[in-house]
């Protein structure tokens, strides 16, 4: 540390780790001669800027992942309701958290209509805590946060007893506390996720936070009258399990991430450029044929979606709007009466991955209503 102009001399403090400066400097103050407010003073005039707002940086505390996957038992609670609010669910420990993220959604009930974070602490006043974030978000990674993606809950959560928090709506504030119950062996046939019990309904979204909704539901506050229109004729101990359930279920199908979101469609795409082959007759029109569009729709899924007969091109706006991005990413080209791929579009054939790429590159993502071939 430099001295200062007209002060007392100061020792080199420089390169020390918290714990030795703190020993340091209550070893020099103890035995400074002269008047100790003289010497803190030169050491404050000597320090450099501080910025009181910043976070320490983040401390990994993470686990390896495990060889095999287990059952996790976990219990959600979403701190500070009264009377609790929580689920139990069991989870295979190698799911991702954007997974994780759409699970708990589904099982509390929350609409998913906000940002969220994981926080690898079972404290919220944790400053040297690792937090994850969906990089979805066009804003993601500001507050140095990390990507969600890339984690997995078993290197967050190993043995029972551990604890993270989920804070889902950094306006209301519904912070979460995971914590692992039990590790169990992990059956063959057993889904990702699976809601075991739970209690009590979620809050509205929107209703102004915990404390807020405590206070309505106990009567300490008066409903204002929008709020009665709203959620008046909520039931606070309503929780249907069984519907819960299979909400959670069907969630395991979706895209969690907007990178599952590009594999897919790539995949959906890949079919295309696979049914083309060397090309297929368009009819008088310009359309695919009626077999095409029904193999199409049936191979992409679309067809447990659509209403319709799914024949017609014309008639079955997913086939266009699959056509069309097939079209404007250049993988496919009308040629004499035909529908065939380009060269580009043969080269990825064996290219998921490159493909995904390719669209990440050429088209920009709605971060609040995804891409045209996320609608079916």
């Amino acid at each position: 540390m430099p001295n200062t102009p007209g002060g007392p001399e100061l020792p080199d403090l420089t390169g020390l780790s918290a714990e030795e400066l703190r020993t340091a400097v209550q070893k020099y103050v103890a035995d400074y001669p002269g008047d100790p407010t003289e010497l803190l003073s030169a050491i404050f005039r000597a320090a450099p800027p501080v910025d009181a707002f910043a976070r320490p940086a983040p401390v990994n505390r993470r686990h390896a992942r495990r060889d095999e996957p287990v059952t996790y038992r976990i219990k959600v609670e979403l701190l500070d309701s009264s009377p609790p609010i929580w689920r139990r669910l069991d989870i295979t420990s190698d799911m991702p958290l954007p997974r994780l993220h759409l699970v708990i959604q589904e099982a509390m009930g929350w609409w998913n209509c906000h940002l969220h974070e994981f926080i690898h602490s079972g404290s919220r006043r944790d400053p040297e805590a690792e937090r994850f974030e969906s990089y979805d978000h066009p804003d993601a990674g500001e507050n140095g946060s990390l990507d969600e993606a890339d984690v997995r809950v078993d290197e967050l959560l190993h043995a029972p007893g551990e604890k993270i928090l989920y804070w889902y709506d950094f306006g209301d504030d519904w912070m979460h506390r995971i914590t692992l119950e039990q590790v169990l062996p992990r059956e063959r046939d057993a889904p990702a996720a699976h809601l075991v019990t739970g209690r009590r309904a979620c809050p509205p979204e929107d209703c102004g936070g915990i404390h807020h909704y405590n206070d309505l539901v106990s009567g300490e506050v008066p409903w204002e009258p929008e709020e009665k229109a709203a959620y008046g004729d909520m039931d606070p101990e309503g929780f249907d399990v069984d519907e819960a359930r299979a909400r959670v279920t069907e969630t395991l199908d979706a895209p969690a991430s907007l990178r599952e979101i590009r594999l897919a469609e790539a995949d959906n795409l890949l079919l295309l450029l696979r049914h083309l082959g060397d090309g297929v007759t368009l009819t008088q029109a310009g359309y695919l044929p009626p077999r095409s569009v029904r193999q199409l729709m049936a191979q992409t899924g679309w067809d447990r979606l659509w209403i319709g007969a799914c024949n017609r091109e014309d008639r079955t706006y997913p086939i266009t709007e699959l056509r069309e991005w097939a079209r404007l990413l250049g993988l496919t080209r009308k040629y004499r009466g035909e529908l065939r791929p380009t060269r580009l579009g043969t080269s990825m054939l064996g290219d998921r991955d490159g493909l995904a790429s390719l669209i990440d590159r050429t088209f920009p993502f709605d971060h609040l209503y995804g891409t045209p071939l996320d609608r079916f």
